[in-house]
């Protein structure tokens, strides 16, 4: 049975050969800020769900065009685009942890994605000196196939491996390589999601982001701006917040606890 269910009009069969952007849920939503931005930047619509929502605490809004949008896992593209992304707007529930990216999994496996990249934030407070002037890192699998998909091997030549250097590191679990996936504090399921994708050698990568918790679109700004140079379309593509954004951290009257005026007094 699937766990896809396309919207009116959509053929799954459009993923094949695609890439596959996934946002996990981690430090600051940076990696679902930087959805939207690909959303509303590239002109993608909802194009089915994953899975019932059963997996994620129950959430449902209007969205950009007066649709209801959902927490579950929504994806988006266009049919016949080699692009899809992923959107998640609430958090998994702990005892759907496994659940949830079994789902995923599933999903990925049986629609022939060409690569999948995955979105995660990082703990900024696990920065050592070096990292402090390199935001973005990636992860990938430690034995590489000689040829890459393209997203993946612009994200090879792009950016340095994230290395870690924490004193308190967790020890490797029985269910994972002592080298892959790393540590990754503060990412969410990031690490599980990896490891389910190496162990059925799925073409895929992760892109890193150290962050603090606070306005953290400029976080995500530049995690989009990544994404887009690993598509290739970085000269292509202007940046466009979405109008769900505003007010999102506060307005410039009053107190704004974000980039408001009174932000520029207080901090």
């Amino acid at each position: 049975m699937t766990n896809f269910y396309a919207a009116q009009g959509f053929d799954p069969v459009s993923f094949k050969s695609s890439t596959l952007i996934l946002p996990a849920v981690s430090l600051g939503n940076v990696p679902q800020l930087t959805a939207d931005l690909l959303i509303s930047s590239l002109g993608l619509r909802r194009v089915g769900w994953i899975g019932r929502g059963d997996t994620v605490a129950p959430f449902s809004g209007a969205g950009e065009g007066g649709e209801i949008v959902t927490g579950g896992l929504e994806v988006y593209g266009q049919p016949g685009s080699e692009l899809y992304v992923v959107q998640q707007r609430s958090p998994t529930l702990k005892t759907k942890k496994d659940a949830h990216v079994a789902l995923l999994h599933d999903f990925i496996s049986t629609n022939a994605f060409s690569s999948v990249v995955i979105l995660t934030s990082l703990d900024a407070a696990n920065q050592d000196d070096a990292q402090l002037l390199t935001p973005h890192q990636r992860v990938l699998p430690p034995r590489i196939p000689s040829s890459l998909p393209p997203s993946l091997q612009r994200l090879s030549d792009l950016l340095p491996p994230l290395s870690l250097n924490m004193i308190d590191q967790p020890r490797p679990s029985a269910s994972t390589s002592s080298t892959y996936p790393p540590f990754l504090p503060a990412a969410g399921l990031t690490r599980r999601l990896l490891a389910s994708l190496a162990s059925e050698q799925i073409p895929h990568g992760a892109v890193t982001a150290w962050c603090v918790e606070g306005d953290n679109r400029g976080d995500a700004v530049a995690l989009a701006g990544i994404v887009l140079r690993l598509l290739g379309i970085e000269n292509d593509v202007q940046l466009q917040e979405p109008s769900s954004w505003e007010g999102l951290f506060g307005t410039t009257e009053g107190w704004s606890g974000g980039m408001g005026a009174d932000s520029e007094l207080y901090g």
